[in-house]
């Protein structure tokens, strides 16, 4: 608690959380004239960081509240950056949603990102679970004002999942204050050593909202069906956030790291073989959530450094990805990469744009994806956790595929660019042209971010004291970077034909419970058998097709059972040991 002093000093910035500048700001959205809005959707922002860096480090005033003691401010070097780049996103993201967003949505993303600082700052448990509530109602309403049928829906299917995680995350809290816990925020990792079930609560609350397996799906099934302004917020703050909540109570807990790899494994994929623009920048963001998931669960300061970093670097190029790919499709009408192949031709500066957020994802030499991307392998490599470097690295080379390759070669190209070039505008009525000055504005600045910080990367590591002497331009980590670039090169060159783009959608695990078993049930009603029914026929005959498939690889007469040239196995039986020579010596 501070002192008199220390409270006259800190004047009324250490009292109220900085997030309330941005419910204030979105109240004068909503009250003041479309004409006078860009005024504090603008200006709140800009005070909010002002703010964020006039408070002195330390925890505020404390208050008290039904035998608990609520710290509603709390300033630190983590807490600092993530309110940072929360402000830079709700600037850049009101900056680039003025000429097209609703008023609703405008204020929607304003509370949303107040949510998300208010986290930032956040001294007690009781304060994260009030901003936590706040993360959820605005990110809900950012994707309703979409206006659309579609978005309705999965804003509450999203909802649903969200008011879950916050409804278990509240039980945790609840039960660990009961039995005596501290409301203070500080880690609560030995209570998942001991078993303590309010820990394993609250970390389930939390990981939820980080996009984390089995209900991760929200994130693909929500995200692209808000309005290109919707996701650009979206892409921003709920998930980074519950990564902040990571950092501050669970740093060290093993089962992140396997948690945090599963993820980065199954977005990647995903969005390396996704035909939907928006979706794959939707899979996308659970993968390198899961590379920051991985570094909280190794737990070292380094390694929590580098995630923070990239959270930082995320939303910015993120962000950007999001702005570029949003007009793309707002002016065609069109989201799939069949559709719209070609149309960077017609919009360079748009596809610039995209370009430079995938060569931050993939970590590209002089990107700030280089710089928040390399501190978390090298924690990885340094701490003795050589398998999970090892899925890392290999999981950053897929990411380099579809982000720094596919997409940008892709909207380059000529399939499908006839119908897209031969016309001057989209099937909504867009024009074919680059977005408007406040859009450009808004992506040239997150642009030069990028940019900039990846040339002087201690703008960004000095906010972190652990990373803040990290070297980051150093030989060893250069030709690493530029070794998996290869790869990933080698990958697009070889796996080219079959990753272009098709149409359709890939099924999700939420299709089991939104599709599969709604039919079930249907069927299991009509025909009183379950065993009679078409959906059950159907799943059976696909089982007997792919029992035939393995047949043909693995039975008597297949190729896995005749005999192997001996140099073939000589050469087999070589790479194995190698690998297992990697796999030694990385770890």
């Amino acid at each position: 608690m501070m002192t008199d002093a220390g409270m006259t000093d800190a004047g009324l910035f250490a009292t109220l959380p900085p997030a309330v500048l941005l419910l204030l700001g979105a109240l004068l959205t909503a009250l003041l004239p479309r004409a006078l809005r860009a005024v504090p959707v603008i200006l709140a922002p800009l005070a909010t960081l002002a703010v964020v860096w006039l408070l002195p480090d330390g925890a505020g005033p404390a208050h008290a509240w039904l035998d608990q003691i609520l710290v509603p401010v709390s300033v630190d070097a983590t807490g600092r950056a993530f309110a940072t780049i929360f402000a830079l996103a709700a600037l850049a993201g009101g900056v680039y949603a003025l000429p097209r967003a609703g008023t609703t949505e405008l204020v929607a993303a304003q509370g949303y990102g107040a949510g998300a600082i208010g986290l930032a700052f956040a001294g007690d448990l009781l304060t994260v679970l009030v901003f936590w509530e706040i993360l959820a109602v605005g990110s809900t309403v950012v994707i309703w004002a979409a206006g659309t049928d579609r978005a309705r829906r999965a804003a509450m299917r999203y909802l649903q999942v969200h008011l879950f995680g916050g409804m278990v995350l509240m039980i945790g809290i609840a039960g660990h204050l009961a039995g005596g816990g501290d409301n203070t925020v500080a880690a609560l990792t030995g209570g998942l050593d001991a078993g303590d079930w309010t820990a394993w609560m609250i970390l389930a609350g939390v990981v939820i909202n980080a996009g984390a397996p089995p209900l991760w799906s929200w994130v693909s099934d929500a995200y692209p069906t808000a309005s290109s302004t919707g996701m650009v917020f979206l892409s921003a703050f709920t998930t980074k956030a519950a990564v902040l909540v990571l950092i501050r109570l669970f740093p060290g807990a093993e089962i992140l790291i396997w948690t945090g790899i599963v993820m980065a494994a199954y977005g990647a994929i995903f969005a390396l073989v996704e035909n939907d623009l928006r979706r794959v920048l939707a899979f996308s963001i659970v993968s390198q959530v899961g590379f920051m998931v991985t570094a909280v669960g190794i737990g070292t300061p380094l390694a929590l450094a580098g995630a923070s970093a990239q959270a930082f670097a995320h939303i910015l190029y993120k962000s950007l990805m999001t702005m570029a790919a949003g007009h793309m499709v707002a002016a065609t009408g069109r989201r799939d990469l069949a559709d719209l192949a070609g149309i960077g031709r017609r919009m360079p500066l748009t596809w610039a744009a995209l370009l430079i957020g995938g060569l931050g994802l993939a970590a590209v030499p002089l990107t700030a994806g280089f710089v928040s991307k390399g501190v978390i392998l090298s924690a990885a490599g340094k701490d003795g956790f050589g398998v999970a470097w090892a899925c890392l690295v290999g999981l950053a080379v897929v990411s380099s595929v579809y982000a720094a390759l596919k997409l940008p070669i892709v909207l380059w190209g000529t399939t499908g660019a006839r119908r897209i070039t031969t016309t001057s505008r989209g099937l909504d009525g867009g024009t074919l042209a680059e977005p408007g000055v406040m859009q450009m504005v808004a992506m040239a600045f997150l642009a030069a971010l990028i940019i900039g910080i990846g040339i002087v990367p201690g703008t960004l590591l000095g906010l972190f004291p652990a990373s803040a002497d990290y070297a980051v331009f150093t030989a060893d980590h250069l030709i690493t970077q530029v070794q998996l670039l290869a790869a990933a090169a080698v990958i697009w060159f070889l796996a080219a034909p079959r990753l272009a783009p098709g149409h359709g959608r890939l099924r999700d695990l939420d299709w089991i419970y939104r599709s599969l078993i709604p039919r079930l049930a249907s069927e299991f009603a009509i025909h009183g058998d379950p065993l009679r029914s078409g959906i059950v026929r159907r799943i059976r005959h696909r089982i007997d097709f792919v029992m035939a498939s393995v047949f043909r690889i693995h039975g008597p007469e297949a190729p896995l059972a005749r005999d192997w040239p001996t140099g073939g196995t000589v050469l087999g039986i070589t790479v194995m040991l190698g690998l297992c020579l990697v796999v030694y010596y990385a770890a």
